[in-house]
């Protein structure tokens, strides 16, 4: 066979070669242009998988991959953000129902009933400014959370010297200690102990871990506040000896509406929101946040926050 015969041959194969590969890659091509088409429609469970390894076509098929991934990953976390709206929706029209409707009767019992006494208009006018005020509470606890669930931007965290704050909040509460009849056991380090905080959102924080502790605890005629080192992190506790919360109510405590079994007593019930707030405050300023509670012994919430 002379020389020219063998290029020709060689020829031949090459082209042979690059016609069967690229009918393959066209194939392959096409195998990904119905995956796309499967993906467009919805379905995003499908995934593309190369009959046999091929350098551009399986980074190709790679990237495809991880795209349909994260559509499924923000799809799945559309559905969920979708689901808590819609029960946030419905948790806060049954919140703000109850106070607004005993509010609307007794403004119209005033309104219309020329019977009543001076001594029960008095009765009356005082109850609708007690569910005027809940009603308050409510909306302002849910902008609030709103509000912080919606800013990104870091909190303003500065030196902050702990053992201050806390003895600040705690002066703000001595006439709610004094009429549940209680002394604050406190347990303070006798020398000052600087956190990285910010202040407002410190406080913010105690007050409500403080105000839960006396709603739900106060039956147990002990409520205590103690500062601890541990490492890096100074932490607070908040206790209470009152009924406890349930092992099964524990994981959701920090839930924002979850006000647990007691929500079924109309004097107990509060907005489910505080404990919200406090996570989200603790966590945008590098800290954790906790509980447990031995029902009928104690109850304690804890947080950290680092040292500085």
């Amino acid at each position: 066979m002379t020389w020219p015969s063998i290029l020709a041959a060689l020829l031949l194969l090459a082209c042979a070669y690059l016609f069967i590969r690229q009918k393959r890659l066209v194939r392959e091509l096409g195998r990904v242009r119905r995956t796309t088409e499967e993906i467009r429609t919805g379905n995003l469970n499908l995934r593309y998988r190369l009959p046999a390894p091929r350098k551009p076509v399986e980074e190709l098929s790679g990237e495809l991959n991880r795209l349909i991934d994260y559509f499924q990953q923000t799809t799945e976390r559309m559905l969920v953000l979708e689901d808590e709206r819609k029960r946030m929706i419905a948790s806060l029209s049954h919140d703000l129902r109850t106070p607004l409707t005993s509010l609307l009767g007794y403004i119209e019992a005033l309104r219309s009933d020329s019977s009543l006494t001076a001594r029960e208009r008095d009765d009356f006018f005082r109850i609708a400014a007690d569910k005027g005020g809940a009603l308050l509470e409510r909306l302002q606890s849910f902008f609030e959370l709103a509000r912080l669930e919606a800013d990104d931007a870091p909190s303003d965290l500065r030196r902050t010297n702990l053992i201050d704050i806390v003895q600040e909040v705690l002066l703000g509460f001595y006439p709610d200690f004094q009429k549940a009849g209680i002394e604050p056991a406190v347990r303070l380090p006798a020398s000052p102990l600087y956190v990285m905080a910010d202040g407002g959102g410190l406080r913010r924080i105690l007050e409500n871990l403080i105000s839960n502790a006396l709603r739900y605890g106060s039956d147990g005629g002990e409520i205590g506040v103690a500062v601890r080192e541990e490492g890096d992190f100074a932490w607070v506790d908040v206790w209470d000896r009152g009924r406890g919360i349930p092992p099964e109510d524990l994981p959701r405590v920090f839930e924002r509406f979850y006000t647990g079994e007691d929500s079924r007593n109309a004097s107990l019930r509060g907005t489910g929101l505080g404990l919200a707030i406090a996570r989200n405050l603790v966590e945008r300023q590098g800290g954790r946040i906790a509980v447990s509670s031995k029902p009928g012994e104690k109850t304690v919430f804890s947080f950290s926050l680092r040292k500085h």
